[in-house]
């Protein structure tokens, strides 16, 4: 329970600075909504244990950018997405099926690269929190990290954005456990914003 008021706290001290950063700058604020594809899987390999079947991902949240840059953007906000999920258990003596979701929030810090006038290239990490267990899986809080290829219109101060996007949750996680369990999910992100 600490550490998620400490991440809590760094996500406020964190969009407390860059609210500092965009009044002296070119700043874009948006919403975002977006559906994936989800997947566990582990860094080593487990004979004989149980597995898992990705369904659906839903993703909203609102984005904070900054213009470093005439191609340079720095992106941050704050994500809430739902990750629907199926666990099934190992075959002895019978196999059990378990539906399930896991929800998480997620500041991302991520530097967008505009390739052209349409099109950005964009990657970074971000803290991720998991505010309730779900006692099937490992814990997805931690440190992921995101990359994706987008394109976008604008039409005066607004714009829409397309991009499609993998992320990996728990890259480095908050509380590790033997053979962690990582959500990745693939997925588009549509994005509305307005830039003053």
């Amino acid at each position: 329970m600490k550490r998620t008021y400490a991440v809590l706290a760094l996500i406020a001290v964190t969009l407390s600075c860059l609210q500092t950063l965009y009044a002296q700058s070119e700043i874009e604020v948006g919403v975002r909504f977006g559906l994936a594809g989800n997947a566990l899987h582990r860094f080593q390999s487990v004979d004989g244990g149980g597995s898992s079947e990705g369904r659906l991902s839903m993703l909203t949240g609102v984005r904070l950018g900054y213009g470093l840059t005439e191609r340079l953007t720095l992106v941050s906000g704050l994500d809430y997405a739902r990750h629907n999920l199926t666990m099934v258990s190992a075959p002895m003596p019978e196999q059990h099926r378990t539906d399930g979701r896991i929800t998480t929030l997620s500041l991302p810090l991520v530097v967008e690269w505009n390739v052209g006038r349409w099109f950005f290239i964009q990657g970074g990490p971000s803290i991720d929190i998991q505010p309730e267990k779900w006692e099937s899986v490992d814990s997805q809080g931690g440190i992921g990290f995101s990359v994706g290829v987008g394109g976008r219109y604008a039409l005066g101060n607004w714009s829409l954005s397309l991009t499609p996007t993998v992320k990996q949750y728990a890259l480095i996680p908050f509380n590790k456990e033997k053979y962690h369990q990582r959500l990745m999910t693939a997925g588009a992100v549509v994005t509305v914003g307005y830039r003053f």
